[in-house]
């Protein structure tokens, strides 16, 4: 791609950061220069599709030691079987827009669909052979509410100073953020962009009364950004924008569903919406007619509260301890979600099939948790398991918690030659797999290197003591917490389909983890509790 130069206005800071973006250049085609400065408009966004490309070449097939040949139910097809009626499950919340439209979906606790994942897990549990598996309802935490968008509207207005054919463009995968409210349900007002949103760069922005969009561009999954892009939101509300617009730089279009609090209204922008708006916002600074770009955004949402959700507990008796080892995948999800959480919940219930038969029977009790997870504010599974199960976890010595652990790795691979958007595309192998241990003992870090070597998991190099997602809940059970978490760039977006799932990936993980409870179960106390 051909970068072109532009000449910069010197009377506006705001306008000066706009030269740090890339407009199309030669050997690109050219759409109709009527029409929003020549530029192309942004695809359409579609539901349930990988915004990444997916290629002809998989991922590499899973490894199959000696001695595990025979292990059928820990093959990949069977687990992509079960992950598609777990998708299946979300989709058809959108279908039926259970959240109050066809915006948002998922597996949401409190909702039919979260109840509806968690039954139909317990169900596959029993059918393994599972003979106690225990369905528990709890209600929401006296206090909570979860706040939903139920409909909402990013559009950028057209003017004649924009290409005379220019039309408003409705750009579709902009996502409200809790708990953004619009007085009215509407607004309109000019846009000022903000960069990073920085003290540096505002030193010389005005943004009130304005749209302020800042840029995020994600080092893997959004969660390493939630700091700083939150706190810049709630500055720039404070400085008086009147909403703030975050430019995600996140594969293809697609919907992202993160952060929150920002202090007003606040909407995240998938990438190729984003990448539309910054050429307009390029063309519109050489131009000189910046300051006539205007946005009208609406917004209806509603908060839940008084819901309440259910954990699936089966338990496998042990043939001579009452010591338990628990294992936790949650079931809930925003969009699609094969990946958070619908693969490690496939590999949980792999494992149910494989404990429950009598010749694979542990020493000690062996419990899998499938849990109404942890996205619905005020119905934390893994909370709620502690308080309702003394008995399980005042003998437990671990609590292994499966979050999103097979998305095949994604990373950006080229810039296009039609308009310059910087593609993503999947490589042969799974993101990267941090593996946290919350009391840091050897004998547990030497069994995640020897996962490497004999299935090939993908596992970071670094040893972590992480235990987030669905682990924190479980801290009140005091012990040691091991947690296996991808952070690939498809974390909680719509684009976390089932194509960008690695069904070998998927293998990989279950074999490990049978390995890994078979070590877990003939081991010393003390080299699971790192203790003398």
């Amino acid at each position: 791609m051909i970068i072109k130069p532009i000449n910069c206005p010197s009377r506006s800071a705001a306008l000066l950061l706009l030269c740090l973006l890339p407009l199309p250049g030669h050997g690109q085609s050219v759409p109709d220069e009527q029409v929003w400065f020549g530029i192309s408009l942004p695809p359409p966004f579609t539901p349930h599709v990988s915004p990444a490309a997916i290629g002809d070449r998989g991922p590499a097939p899973a490894v199959v030691p000696p001695g595990e040949e025979s292990y059928d139910e820990l093959a990949g097809a069977r687990l992509a079987d079960d992950l598609r009626q777990i998708v299946n499950f979300s989709r058809q919340s959108r279908l039926t827009q259970e959240l109050g439209g066809d915006q948002l979906w998922g597996r949401v606790s409190g909702f039919a669909s979260g109840e509806g994942v968690v039954r139909w897990g317990a169900e596959q549990l029993r059918a393994a052979g599972i003979e106690d598996v225990r369905l528990q309802h709890f209600d929401q935490q006296q206090g909570s509410s979860l706040w939903l968008p139920e409909r909402w509207e990013l559009r950028l207005l057209a003017n004649a100073a924009f290409g005379t054919d220019s039309a408003d463009v409705v750009l579709e995968t902009a996502m409200a953020l809790a708990p953004s409210e619009i007085p009215g349900g509407q607004l309109t007002a000019p846009i000022v962009y903000v960069g990073r949103g920085s003290p540096a760069e505002l030193m010389h922005i005005d943004v009130r009364g304005k749209i302020a969009l800042q840029q995020v561009t994600p080092q893997a999954h959004l969660v390493f950004e939630r700091s700083r892009a939150v706190a810049n939101a709630q500055d720039l509300i404070q400085r008086g924008a009147v909403a703030v617009i975050n430019l995600v730089e996140q594969p293809g279009n697609e919907r992202v569903r993160d952060f929150s609090n920002c202090g007003g209204p606040c909407f995240n922008l998938g990438g190729r919406d984003s990448w539309f708006l910054q050429q307009v916002m390029n063309a519109a600074a050489t131009a000189g007619n910046f300051d006539q770009l205007q946005m009208r955004l609406s917004l209806q949402s509603r908060t839940h509260s008084n819901l309440s959700a259910t954990n699936a507990i089966a338990v496998l008796p042990g043939s001579s301890s009452s010591e338990t080892l628990v294992i936790n995948a949650h079931a809930d999800a925003w969009f699609d979600g094969a990946g958070d959480n619908g693969d490690g919940l496939a590999v949980l219930l792999a494992l149910g099939r494989h404990f429950a038969k009598p010749q694979n029977q542990l020493r000690r009790t062996l419990v899998l948790v499938v849990s109404a997870g942890h996205h619905s504010s005020g119905l934390n599974g893994p909370r709620n398991a502690v308080r309702m199960n003394p008995n399980i976890f005042e003998n437990a010595l671990l609590i292994f918690n499966l979050e999103h652990v097979a998305q095949r790795n994604i990373t950006p691979a080229r810039f296009s030659f039609d308009d310059g958007y910087r593609e993503f595309t999947a490589d042969s192998g799974e993101a990267p797999i941090v593996a946290g241990i919350s009391n840091r003992s050897p004998f547990l870090q030497e069994l995640f290197t020897e996962g490497v070597a004999r299935y090939g998991t993908n596992f970071v190099s670094s040893a972590s003591t992480m235990a987030s997602g669905e682990g924190g809940g479980y801290r009140s059970a005091g012990v040691p917490i091991v947690t296996t978490m991808q952070a690939p760039p498809l974390y909680h977006t719509s684009g976390e389909v089932l194509e960008v799932i690695s069904v070998p990936g998927m293998e990989r993980m279950a074999r490990f983890m049978v390995y890994f409870v078979k070590a877990l179960d003939i081991a010393a106390v003390n080299q699971i509790a790192n203790t003398p």
